[in-house]
């Protein structure tokens, strides 16, 4: 009797042990996870701002990036965006993109600059930094198109309501 006892438990917990793993939840992926996004003809790997705080940290002290990495910063409403370069270390570009995913303008912001870069638009929904240089190296410019889907997938796999951003 107690044999059988102690088999059946020991069968639950080899069944127990041998259920499917569960990945940890999206929402978990933090600001540091880079997603493929498709700008103009070139494949980037961006990292994706899209809360108050990761938006204000921004890409401060980070020292180097390679040639595909860069961030996005997500908006939930156009308007004329504006960016300064405190405790950035690295001279960055900066994309104003509308809604719908086109570059509407293109600048270079100095690294530690305190004073502030803006859009002459006001219909900027998120913007994209990269190293400085980058856009023109690799030949995006405004009027190219950065991946609306890539973007919202992106979103999506960091726990977000992409539809808030990219409606």
């Amino acid at each position: 009797m107690i044999r059988s006892f102690f088999l059946s438990v020991a069968l639950a917990l080899v069944a127990c042990d041998n259920q499917p793993k569960v990945s940890a939840p999206a929402a978990e992926l933090g600001v540091e996870a880079r997603f493929p996004v498709r700008m103009g003809m070139v494949l980037s790997q961006l990292r994706i701002a899209a809360t108050d705080l990761e938006k204000a940290r921004g890409l401060m002290g980070v020292t180097k990036l390679n040639d595909e990495e860069g961030m996005a910063f997500m908006y939930d409403a156009e308007t004329q965006m504006r960016f300064w370069m405190k405790d950035t270390p690295l001279d960055l570009d900066i994309a104003f993109v509308a809604r719908d995913g086109t570059v509407l303008e293109v600048k270079t912001m100095t690294a530690g600059d305190t004073e502030t870069t803006a859009s002459t638009s006001d219909q900027v929904r998120f913007t994209v930094e990269m190293r400085a240089g980058w856009f023109g190296h690799f030949g995006v410019k405004p009027g190219d198109k950065i991946s609306v889907e890539d973007m919202r997938l992106a979103l999506k796999a960091r726990g977000f309501d992409a539809a808030r951003y990219l409606p």
